[in-house]
Formats: C-alpha cells, sequence, structure tokens
C-alpha cells in the first residue's frame, strides 16, 4: 500500500459512515461503509483476496464521510453506489432499493404496504428504511393493532365485512366503522411511522408481559419479534427520506487560519454526494464571509443549482447575495438555515465532516477536538486549558483528589495536581469534590481553565459551582451512559459515542481518574506500613 494512503488511513476518523477509494483522476473505483472508518480502512493493508489487492493497487486516494449511525451508512453506501457504479461494487449495482411504507392517503379508507419505489401519486411515504423483513413485520403489525385494512377492493361496493373483521385483524370500514373513527386509526399508524413509537411499545410490552404469564410463550416470542422489529425501523437516518427535496447542505468549520465547507447534495430525495471544499485567504477567520465567497464561487460557474440552500452559517450579505444568483442563473434560489428536522441533522452531518477534513493534518488532531469541543458545548471561547478532577477512596478512608490538565488537547502533567481531603466526609463524593474545587481556585497562580470537567453527574456540579469561576464553563460526565452535564441546562447533552470531542472527555476524566486513584494507592500503602 502506497505511504500516502497509509498516512490517510490512520488519521481516518473512528466514527460511522462510508469510505470512497478512487483512482489518480479521481474516478471512484469503489465505496464501503463501516461502523469504525479506520479500522475498516485498516483491514486494506493486508487484502484478503486478489480482488481488493487489485484495487489497493489502483487506488490513489480514499475519502471519508461520517455519519450518525451505521443505518445511516448503509443507505448512503447504496446511494453513493447507485449514482456512480464503482468498478468494484458487484453486488449493489442491480435496481433493488432499500423498502418504504406508504399509506395511501389519496384513498377514502386508505391501506399500508411496503414499496420499493416512490411515485407521485399522493399518497404519504416513510422511509427508506435498512431491513425489509422488520419493515413487513412492523406494517403487519400496525395492520393488526390499528384495524387498518389489507385489501384492495372498492369499500363502497362491499355488502358485508369479510373474514379479517371476524379475526379481530381488521376495523372493517366497509360496515363496522364509520369514516371518521377509521381515519383516526390511520392518523394514529402514521404518528408511529412519524417516529412517535412509545404506545405501540408499551402495548406490545403489556401483551408479552401477559402471554408469558399466560406461559403462551410462542405468541410472546412473535410479539417480542415484531418489538425488535420496531426497534430496528425506529433507527434514525437522515441520509434518505421521502421527505427530502432536492438541495444543497453546506457545513462550514475553520482551524488555525483554514476553513472547509462540506457540501452534501440532495437529488431524488436521498444524498448523492458528499464533497470537502478547502477554503485559504483573508476571510477564512470570519465564517459569514467565507460562505459567503463560496457561494459566490461555486454556484455562478455553471453547477446545476438547486432551488434551495442550506447553511450552517447564513453568508453576509445573504439576500444580495440571492439576488445575484437569481439574475445570473435565471432561476429562483433561496439561502436559508434549518433549525430542526432531517434538515438540521444533515447540517450537523456537514459541519461535522468539515471539522475532520481540517483535523487530518497530523498534529492539527488535537485542535480539530478542542473546536468540536467548542461547538458541540456551545462554549463561548475554545477550550484550550481542560481541567479534569475526580475523587477516590476506599470505604470512606484516605479521601484524595486529583487534579489533571489538558492543553490544546494534550495532557500537560507538569500542571496536574493532588488534594488530599480534609473534611472527614467519608464517601460524599459530592462535598469531597467540592472542597477540592474551593481549594484549587485559591491558587489563581496556577492559571485559570477554560472547561472544567468532573466526574460523576448534576449532584457534583451543582455542588461545586459556586466556587468555579464565572470566567470558566463547567460540566460533568457520568460513566455509565456518558451524559453530559452543562450546569445550568436541565437536560444532559448526548454526544456520538465515536465524536472527537466525547474521546476527548473520556481521555480527561480517565486520566482524572488513573491520577487520583494513583495518589490514593500511594496514601493507603504509606498508612499501612507506619501501622506495621
Amino acid at each position: 500500500m502506497k505511504q500516502t494512503l497509509q498516512e490517510t488511513i490512520e488519521k481516518a476518523p473512528l466514527n460511522p459512515g462510508v469510505y470512497i477509494w478512487k483512482d489518480a483522476s479521481g474516478k471512484i473505483l469503489y465505496v464501503g461503509k463501516a461502523d469504525n472508518l479506520r479500522a475498516r480502512l485498516k483491514n486494506y493493508a493486508r487484502p484478503a483476496d486478489p480482488k481488493t489487492a487489485r484495487l489497493v493497487e489502483r487506488a490513489a486516494s480514499v475519502e471519508t464521510i461520517i455519519t450518525k449511525t451505521d443505518t445511516e451508512a448503509l443507505i448512503l453506501e447504496d446511494a453513493l453506489v447507485k449514482q456512480n457504479q464503482p468498478r468494484y461494487n458487484v453486488r449493489l449495482r442491480d435496481d433493488k432499493r432499500y423498502p418504504y411504507v406508504k399509506v395511501t392517503i389519496r384513498e377514502k379508507y386508505p391501506r399500508i404496504e411496503v414499496v420499493r419505489r416512490v411515485v407521485p401519486d399522493g399518497s404519504r411515504y416513510f422511509g427508506p428504511y435498512a431491513d425489509a423483513g422488520s419493515v413487513r413485520r412492523v406494517v403487519k403489525a400496525l395492520q393488526h393493532l390499528f384495524g387498518i385494512r389489507k385489501c384492495a377492493h372498492a369499500i363502497e361496493k362491499v355488502k358485508r365485512p369479510c373474514i379479517n373483521y371476524a379475526m379481530g385483524i381488521c376495523s372493517a370500514p366497509c360496515g363496522a366503522v364509520s369514516g371518521r373513527q377509521y381515519a383516526q386509526r390511520v392518523k394514529a399508524a402514521c404518528e408511529f411511522l412519524s417516529g412517535k413509537y412509545g404506545r405501540i411499545r408499551s402495548v406490545l410490552l403489556k401483551e408479552i408481559k401477559a402471554l408469558s404469564e399466560k406461559c403462551e410463550f410462542e405468541k410472546a416470542a412473535r410479539l417480542k419479534e415484531t418489538l425488535d422489529s420496531i426497534e430496528s425501523i425506529s433507527s434514525p437516518q437522515d441520509v434518505s427520506s421521502a421527505a427530502l427535496e432536492d438541495m444543497d447542505i453546506l457545513g462550514y468549520a475553520s482551524l488555525d487560519r483554514k476553513a472547509n465547507i462540506t457540501q452534501i447534495k440532495v437529488r431524488s430525495r436521498k444524498v448523492v454526494a458528499v464533497l470537502h471544499h478547502g477554503l485559504a485567504g483573508e476571510y477564512t477567520s470570519d465564517p459569514s464571509r467565507s460562505m459567503k465567497a463560496f457561494i459566490k464561487q461555486h454556484y455562478t460557474t455553471g453547477d446545476i443549482t438547486p432551488k434551495k440552500i442550506y447553511v450552517s452559517v447564513y453568508p453576509e450579505d445573504g439576500k444580495l447575495l440571492e439576488g445575484a444568483l437569481n439574475e445570473t442563473l435565471g432561476a429562483k434560489v433561496k439561502i436559508m438555515q434549518a433549525f430542526r428536522g432531517k434538515k438540521r441533522k444533515l447540517l450537523e452531518m456537514a459541519v461535522e465532516n468539515s471539522r475532520h477534513q481540517l483535523g487530518k493534518g497530523g498534529a492539527k488532531t488535537e485542535g480539530a477536538r478542542i473546536l468540536a469541543l467548542k461547538q458541540e458545548l456551545h462554549l463561548s471561547r475554545i477550550p484550550r486549558r481542560i481541567e479534569g478532577y475526580d475523587i477516590s477512596n476506599l470505604g470512606g478512608d484516605h479521601t484524595v483528589g486529583g487534579m489533571v490538565v489538558f492543553t490544546g488537547g494534550k495532557a500537560d502533567k507538569n500542571q496536574y495536581r493532588r488534594f488530599k481531603i480534609k473534611g472527614g466526609r467519608g464517601q460524599d463524593d459530592s462535598r469531597n469534590m467540592a472542597e477540592m474545587i474551593e481549594r484549587r481556585f485559591k491558587h489563581t497562580e496556577w492559571g485559570l481553565p477554560d472547561l472544567i470537567l468532573l466526574d460523576g453527574g448534576p449532584a457534583q456540579l451543582n455542588a461545586c459551582i459556586k466556587h468555579i469561576p464565572k470566567t470558566a464553563t463547567a460540566i460533568s460526565l457520568a460513566k455509565k451512559f456518558e451524559k453530559i452535564y452543562v450546569y445550568g441546562k436541565d437536560m444532559p447533552l448526548r454526544i456520538s459515542k465515536n465524536s472527537p470531542s466525547l474521546l476527548l472527555l473520556r481521555a480527561v476524566r480517565d486520566e482524572a481518574h488513573r491520577y487520583a486513584r494513583a495518589y490514593h494507592v500511594k496514601r493507603r500503602g504509606k498508612e499501612f506500613i507506619k501501622g506495621g
């Protein structure tokens, strides 16, 4: 494998996503997906078969696209293969499509069915979904639970309900239920397909429990399979949807006088391309001016421009820019931001990919992590100095605390500090932590942090906040669910488990735990020797 490829792979993200092998001319050779991009790409260093060896030999570069979930990666891989028809992708080049759920709302008494294509027939479509078997089981469950008809008959011509009504699996809009009541059932089914799964989960769990108590284990197992199918299709994905329109998504990030804009192209309800554009020049530190310069340069050169361009940063003179584009292109183009829904998720995906592009420069990886941390925690400034704190004791004895410092994303061991807790509060970690924090900030000569990370939850955070200077942001990180608590916010933050910023926070927390525990073991050893 070429040295340049090996270096690229070493800097690949740990996130789920899609990777793209290209030849020297930029032609796509192969598109693949992985739940850990770096680990998957490292496998190519030792090709398992002649075909893979030929691919690696021809490849001149490899690009990555970060996604939020494995499901997103799978669906994006499928879309990119169908769009580009790479030579080394054999299995996905046919016309097989992922399934959608179709609700025929134009009919007086709508039906629910699984389809492979979205057509403009006035129906409502949900999906696509990665697991066809799970989708079919869920549709069957919806038909059963809500009494949605399976037949395609003209209801007006049916004189009496069929056997499905007698079996209790259809509400029989052909005579047993009113049109208004049936419409309510269809509405409830659509709400479920829109993501409101809680009610159905509760119903199924109660039925499974009741059947198990009656020793009807076979029926309970079938319902459990349906519940598992619901969990499968409820995995969120934003790269393909019947609700998406043709648009471009532009995500901006900057670091050390460099900037990047990741452009996501959505066509025919799915992502068909993800392009990275490095920016250079005097405006790279000004997001709105950078976005304006990019749009002016990129969308006035003959490229097919969609009617809508969504941006993570609104460009300088945005309305004037819109007018100039409309005049140049002879078509109406809108530049806008999105604050919720799938468009917002795609903007976040574009920004995360831009951050990664900036972080690929070796030593700047730590810089990319602290930039990501600033943006994901909505900090007012880059957290160049992060301090992490933890308490260690055994049954409340020999209680100590440890403070670690990360500067520029790296451990700075010369600035670590140890504390012997004097309050004698045993296993009350919140009060012990508060004592350590109070004593630490009596030493302003140590410097002041931009971000403080406490090992624990909201209890530790609330106990310490009065001792923390207002210039620093304080958070706590709980081990069990990796929840991030920010003082002043009611709900904890959840960051993708492979996010560079969460990896940095974990590193700080784990180092604080190691350092505090090492001091505790040392103290306990000294006490043991004294006692002997």
